[in-house]
């Protein structure tokens, strides 16, 4: 029980000095995927290992206690991939492992985390966590962390946060396990690959010479491709050559085509007269002087909430900032129309009020230190919070010496510089601009106290302002600001519109029609071609993963129209219809890669890229250097300093061409190439210069420079490539939910 109070305890602590109430956040339920009645409780298959659906909840659950733990924000349709993708993959590597009888026992996982060798750990685990230490994992605070739940378990009572805390370990466990089997896999592959003694003298050969060259190159975009003719045959040809090796030729799942009709609900000119209205009237309460900032910024229903602080104009929104810089203080502005595009994908839209309540000037950057006296001791007795700093002050005012007084508690700093950059992270660990104002205004060399309460932690902060330099504005600014939304009223009309527009239609062919011939075009119908089972969203909009389950039900036939559905943030309706089934393995011409492009168009197109490669041969066999030079369709380079273990850039295109020091090593000084392909076009090139390097020949230096070149661009792909004949199969009924 003393472990679980120092645990509790640390939470406060960890709000002020490192930004992550590590106990401040309620777990809640897992949220059910899955009924536990259910018959089939399979989510998919690795081989002939089937994933459960009750592990894939458990993981589901570790997933979200992570997410809490570190504060990530990641949608809902992520975490079903992400834990699908841990479970599937888990999966298939152990399979494997277990032919290969590779294991990960307890103790390498120990010391993976010891040593800080995980890239995971390194990536994904927020250093200010309590699973950090620096740059490795905390193993102290896992042992703790493990003792308490473990006895918590066995008194049948597991406390929320040691519960969240426990399954968020569980999935960095998961994550940690799988990194270490899929480098012990790959290293044991890497282990196979081996040179022999000719293989090593080759190597040393064809790297021991430098080429000087004349480069001729008719680039691909100067063939005519467009209008090369070619025959129903020669497409046939080309798809049959290219269709095993070209992705857009195969299907390696099942996909479907289908088309979606959309609507999103947007406030009517009544929703933003209303609006206006209200934020007139809050903008007039301020004028005739209301001051209870905080209350009003509730009553408001406000999206930002009044922090009652001084903060120089950099640390404020971009908006209140450029609004209030011409205010005087008390003076209102608003309401403001703000309909700006923040990023690509961020919009401001809202109705804003802005007043300055109070203006002054500040340190531009000063260095403080300071020590937190809590009103609660480690062992739970309540302090008298004015003993405790007056005794601390009598101490330090006496000459003790600060680091050595400041060791005895844990939360405390020994220089801390607030600039413009943190004031505002900083300034959000006390609740009012009393405190603030003390730690402006102290005086350098001074150790003063002041009270702290935040996040529902009392206590004293006794600090001393080290330095201060330069001094810029600070505003206390109130802000009222409000989104621009719809109201139900305007959602159940828009609603009710789109039920009967879609619900007339009984097929694909219908509502597209109906779409086509709808004068006041307040409907779309867009395409998404290649779902698949794995497939998260439907037009990148979230909560459309239900559309995943009836896309794919076997039910459900091309022509077909699903139910409406709202999506989004409940501020969108879809209804999805189910256009195409694609089944695995080869596309027939006749199929359609993208609208208004078959099959067909793919492999003609290639034929016609191969014939204008070889007709650009054509015109270049035989030729000398000298003779391609004076082609207007031809561009000519001198390279030096070739060699064969680099690939060779070409200045023009600005791309790396592997191909050319390859045809050069079989060359000899003043011999002229037949044309190839590179990856920019077709090239011919003679050799100026040959030079040898006079290297020393070393067979087992050459041999490890095989080895690990080998194993470093080709292992992990192959093994990768090997696994994945075996891919997960998947059965996303019981994933989306």
């Amino acid at each position: 029980m003393a472990t679980l109070q120092k645990l509790r305890n640390m939470g406060p602590l960890l709000v002020i000095f490192v930004g992550l109430a590590l106990f401040a956040f309620i777990a809640g339920d897992a949220v059910k995927l899955f009924d536990s009645h259910s018959i089939d409780t399979s989510v998919g298959t690795v081989g002939d290992s089937e994933i459960d659906a009750m592990e894939y909840q458990q993981v589901y659950n570790e997933l979200d206690c992570f997410c809490k733990v570190s504060g990530y924000e990641i949608p809902e349709e992520s975490r079903q991939v992400m834990v699908w993708n841990l479970l599937s993959n888990s999966a298939l590597y152990n399979n494997y492992a277990k032919e290969l009888g590779i294991t990960i026992t307890p103790e390498e996982v120990n010391l993976v985390l010891t040593n800080g060798k995980s890239d995971f750990v390194r990536t994904s685990v927020q250093p200010q966590s309590a699973f950090r230490a620096g740059g490795n994992f905390n193993m102290q605070f896992l042992a703790e962390l493990i003792q308490v739940y473990e006895e918590q378990k066995l008194n049948g009572m597991i406390d929320s946060n040691v519960d969240a805390l426990y399954n968020s370990w569980k999935y960095i466990e998961r994550e940690v396990v799988l990194e270490m089997l899929r480098k012990k896999v790959n290293t044991l592959a890497s282990e196979a690959t081996i040179a022999n003694p000719a293989v090593a003298q080759k190597n040393f050969d064809l790297n021991n010479n430098t080429y000087t060259l004349n480069v001729a190159l008719y680039p691909f975009n100067r063939m005519d491709i467009d209008n090369i003719e070619v025959t129903e045959e020669e497409i046939a040809k080309s798809y049959e050559e290219n269709k095993a090796n070209n992705p857009y030729l195969s299907n390696e799942v099942e996909t479907r085509d289908i088309k979606y009709i959309v609507k999103q609900v947007v406030p009517s000119e009544k929703d933003l007269a209303n609006l206006k209205a209200d934020m007139t009237k809050y903008a007039d309460s301020l004028r005739n002087g209301y001051d209870k900032y905080q209350k009003l910024a509730r009553i408001s229903r406000s999206m930002v909430p009044y922090n009652n602080f001084l903060l120089p104009k950099a640390l404020l929104d971009p908006t209140v900032a450029a609004a209030i810089d011409t205010l005087e203080v008390n003076e209102v502005l608003g309401p403001v129309d703000q309909t700006i595009a923040v990023s690509r994908d961020q919009f401001i839209n809202t109705y804003d009020v802005y007043m300055n309540v109070e203006k002054a000037t500040v340190p531009e950057s000063f260095m403080i230190r300071a020590i937190t006296i809590s009103e609660v001791a480690a062992d739970g007795t309540t302090v008298d919070l004015n003993v405790a700093a007056d005794s601390l002050l009598n101490l330090l005012n006496n000459g003790a010496d600060f680091k050595a007084v400041a060791s005895n508690y844990r939360a405390q700093f020994d220089s801390l510089t607030i600039n413009t950059d943190n004031a505002n992270e900083v300034f959000g660990l006390v609740d009012d601009i009393d405190t603030q104002k003390d730690i402006y205004n102290a005086p350098v060399g001074q150790y003063l106290t002041s009270d702290i309460n935040v996040q529902g932690f009392n206590g004293k902060l006794l600090f001393q302002v080290i330095e201060k330099n330069g001094s810029v504005d600070a505003y206390n600014t109130f802000v009222i600001r409000r989104e621009k939304v719809f109201s139900n009223e305007t959602y159940n009309e828009e609603y009710d519109k789109f039920c009967k527009f879609v619900g007339s239609c009984q097929t694909l062919a219908e509502l597209e029609e109906k779409v086509a011939n709808d004068e006041s075009q307040a409907y779309w119908i867009l395409p998404q071609q290649g779902v698949t089972t794995g497939s998260a969203i439907i037009a990148n909009i979230s909560k459309t993963s239900d559309f995943i389950d009836w896309i794919f039900n076997e039910d459900t036939k091309p022509g077909q129209i699903s139910s409406i559905k709202k999506c989004g943030n409940d501020d969108v309706f879809m209804a999805v219809a189910l256009e195409n089934i694609n089944e695995k393995g080869y596309k027939p011409l006749t199929s359609e890669l993208s609208p208004g492009r078959t099959v067909s168009d793919f492999a003609k197109r290639m034929a016609q890229s191969e014939k204008a490669k070889e007709q650009a041969m054509a015109e270049m066999k035989d030729k000398s250097y000298n003779d391609l030079k004076n082609n207007s369709k031809i561009s000519t380079y001198t390279i030096d300093k070739v060699e064969f273990k680099k690939p060779t850039n070409v200045s023009s295109t600005m791309q790396d061409e592997v191909a050319i020091a390859a045809v050069a090593s079989k060359m000899n000084a003043g011999e002229t190439s037949a044309p190839f392909e590179g990856v920019n076009g077709v090239y011919v090139i003679e050799v100026a210069s040959k030079d040898a390097k006079n290297g020393t020949f070393d067979a087992t230096a050459e041999k490890q420079q095989i080895e690990s070149l080998y194993n470093r661009n080709y292992i992990v792909t192959a093994v990768e490539k090997a696994l994945g004949k075996i891919y997960p199969m998947e059965n996303r009924v019981y994933v989306h939910f």
